[in-house]
C-alpha cells in the first residue's frame, strides 16, 4: 500500500481544504489561503501527472514538481473557462467543487493505473 500513500494524502488534503474554505469559523483563518493556494497551484497538476506517469521511475522529483505546478495552472484556467459558460459562473463553491471533483477523479485514475502497472510487473 506504500504506492498509494501520496494519493491518500491528496484525498485527505482535498477534504481538509474544502472544510477550511467553506466552514465559517475556519474560513477566516490564514490557513484557508495557504490550503487554497496549494489546492489550486499544485494538487490538480500532481494527480494529472501521476495519472500520466504512474511509475515512480518515469520522472524524478524535480520534473514531477515542475510539471505539477505548470499543469495545475493550466487545468485551473480551463476549469475557470468552462465554468464561465455554465449557469453557476465563477464563484467560490463551483470552483471548489470543480477543482475537487477533477482532483478526486484523477486520483482514482492514477490509482487504477498504478494497480495495473503493479499487476503487470508481478505477472512478468
Amino acid at each position: 500500500m506504500a504506492e498509494f500513500r501520496d494519493l491518500s494524502v491528496i484525498v485527505v488534503f482535498v477534504v481538509i481544504s474544502a472544510v477550511f474554505i467553506i466552514v465559517p469559523p475556519l474560513n477566516e483563518t490564514p490557513l484557508r489561503a495557504v490550503l487554497g493556494f496549494i489546492l489550486v497551484l499544485f494538487v490538480p497538476g500532481y494527480v494529472f501527472v501521476s495519472a500520466l506517469f504512474p511509475g515512480s521511475d518515469e520522472l524524478n522529483g524535480i520534473e514531477r514538481l515542475a510539471l505539477s505546478i505548470g499543469l495545475s495552472i493550466c487545468i485551473v484556467i480551463f476549469i475557470g473557462i468552462a465554468l464561465n459558460y455554465t449557469p453557476w459562473g465563477i464563484r467560490l463553491k463551483p470552483i471548489l467543487l470543480s477543482i475537487s471533483a477533477f482532483t478526486l477523479a484523477f486520483t482514482a485514475i492514477s490509482a487504477y493505473r498504478r494497480v495495473k502497472i503493479a499487476t503487470k510487473s508481478k505477472s512478468v
